[in-house]
């Protein structure tokens, strides 16, 4: 059985993936630069490496703050589809032209997905809402393709 790390769609499964995983990152830490922005915290001990003065927040976040949250639990709410259909998608050996669309075409519409949620962008974070569904729909009648055929 060849290595999986020769396989180009697991290459580029584990560049997408990467690619994804950072964006999260990226989206958990604009969320407490926001919060230090608008001088806000969520716990008491947070008062303790604030700069300044700032109050703790007692039942709503900042908009700010409460959209970059919203714009990082959609992102992570689709992540683990994409992780485990991407991970079937390669096993099945799916072809390598579905790889390149679907997950090049999924990365791309998250990552824009994020950066127009977090400029209050409509109708773009839509369309890049659905066209990363789309990548996710195309993968799984790919995977049933190659498993149903073989």
């Amino acid at each position: 059985m060849p290595m999986l790390s020769a396989d180009p769609s697991f290459k580029l499964l584990a560049i997408c993936s990467c690619v994804l995983v950072l964006e999260s990152l990226v989206l958990a830490g604009i969320t407490p630069a926001k919060r230090a922005k608008h001088k806000g915290y969520m716990n008491p001990e947070d008062s303790k490496v604030s700069f300044g003065e700032a109050r703790m927040v007692e039942g709503a976040e900042h908009p700010e703050v409460a959209r970059v949250q919203r714009a990082h639990r959609n992102l992570l709410e689709s992540l683990p589809l994409f992780f485990g259909l991407g991970l079937l998608y390669v096993l099945s050996g799916a072809p390598v032209l579905g790889a390149q669309v679907c997950f090049i075409g999924f990365t791309t519409a998250r990552v824009l997905h994020a950066i127009v949620y977090l400029n209050a962008v409509q109708p773009w974070r839509t369309i890049f809402y659905a066209l990363g569904t789309f990548c996710l729909f195309g993968m799984i009648a790919l995977i049933l393709r190659a498993v149903l055929a073989g």
